[in-house]
């Protein structure tokens, strides 16, 4: 039996036109780790049948699909985490001086992600981003994505029998869901494991709107009741894999307003030196069963908040001040990658606003041999002068079509 090394593992993402919609995501990118589960939620039956042991089966409960996805954040691949989460306005820009996609908070887009295990793959659809945290290890940029599904297909089993020469239709088994083909397309390659233990693939021409039956062209197949199908796994075509953002090429400005924020942001000599910073944009996605679905029926963002934390070098109690007195302040962070022109004017760059933000807690700990620092955890407010609790600005070598 083969084992695979996680190493050869992929992510691919592409935005959905409708939420239950799923498609065959194309864009392919290097996966720092996930941890996305799909949780049936079985539950022993404890209906009394005259029996003193435990249970004699087991019962489903509300599906749940779930987790967490870390990558790098590159430009290109951050524009789709974005996407997921937030609302994008119009794009401007040109491939030769790079689009800018803003975002401001929304509604994001429903994807749908290809993970591969091995020469398998699990599709997810209807894919949300309920959490984003952004921050900084060994000098790159990661982004660490908590997302929800609406489905996903992984594997089924054969509910028909495959008798041999001219098959061109597999009926599968509903043990698990009504509708167990849903996230399968037109195109996609499943692998069908045949009674003796050989495998043989197959491309779909057709996903029978009655959620099992899947069609293709005529192949002898000899596959029995309960035999297994698997999705398989894409080859991934990444082409040139762009860097992500760097820490050292990233900027912080924190000031009274917005508008002086960006100012200080704006150049070294005026940013304040931070020594970590991570930011979370949290949706708090309504995430609940409804009739007709075995999982939820709907992901749809709620109350929004936001949060950051900034370590930074104390030099007066002016940032416990601030703190216990509730002293608005602003922040604004610029992040620059690569030139993209070729006249080195015009950068990839990430710039997020956060409008009004006030301290939650400021620590000031001592360390042996170590100077003092001010780690501040901030909450980001609603701003009612500017309008906004907080913008955010991509540049990169996308374009908007692609969103």
């Amino acid at each position: 039996m083969a084992n695979y090394l996680a190493d050869r593992s992929y992510i691919a993402v592409k935005p959905q036109a409708a939420a239950t919609t799923p498609i065959i995501p194309s864009n392919f990118y290097p996966l720092v780790s996930e941890s996305i589960k799909v949780n049936p939620n079985f539950t022993a039956d404890r209906r009394m049948k005259g029996l003193t042991w435990k249970s004699d089966e087991i019962l489903k409960g509300s599906r749940t699909i779930e987790g967490d996805i870390t990558v790098l954040a590159a430009p290109d691949v951050l524009g789709h985490l974005l996407n997921m989460t937030y609302l994008k306005g119009t794009t401007t820009g040109d491939a030769a001086s790079g689009y800018t996609h803003p975002f401001t908070v929304g509604e994001g887009k429903s994807y749908s992600i290809e993970i591969s295990r091995g020469i398998y793959a699990q599709r997810l659809w209807g894919v949300r981003g309920e959490n984003l945290k952004i921050d900084f290890a060994d000098n790159k940029m990661q982004a660490a994505m908590s997302i929800k599904a609406l489905g996903q297909f992984y594997s089924a089993s054969i509910a028909i029998a495959l008798t041999g020469a001219g098959m061109t239709t597999a009926v599968l088994s509903t043990d698990y869901d009504l509708r167990p083909s849903d996230g399968l397309v037109v195109g996609d390659t499943i692998t069908i494991v045949e009674t003796a233990g050989t495998t043989v693939d197959v491309v779909l021409l057709t996903v029978n709107a009655d959620g099992k039956t899947v069609t293709f062209a005529s192949t002898a197949i000899t596959a029995a009741i309960g035999q297994p199908i698997y999705l398989k796994a894409q080859t991934p075509s990444y082409g040139t894999i762009p860097e992500p953002f760097y820490f050292g090429n990233t900027l912080v400005g924190v000031a009274a307003t917005s508008a002086l924020a960006d100012t200080a942001a704006a150049s070294r000599t005026t940013a304040t030196p931070i020594y970590t910073l991570t930011a979370d944009f949290k949706n708090n996605m309504l995430s609940a069963p409804a009739t007709g679905y075995t999982g939820p029926a709907v992901l749809a963002n709620q109350v929004r908040e936001a949060t950051i934390s900034l370590k930074q070098l104390f030099t007066n109690p002016t940032l416990a001040q601030k703190w216990i007195e509730f002293v608005k302040q602003a922040i604004t962070i610029i992040a620059t990658g690569r030139f993209i022109k070729t006249d080195l004017t015009t950068s990839e760059s990430l710039t997020v606003k956060y409008h009004k933000v006030k301290a939650l807690t400021n620590d000031e700990p001592l360390t042996v041999g170590e100077y003092i620092y001010n780690t501040d955890n901030f909450e980001a407010l609603y701003d009612s002068v500017d309008g906004f609790a907080l913008e955010i600005s991509l540049i990169n070598r996308t374009a908007g079509t692609s969103y």
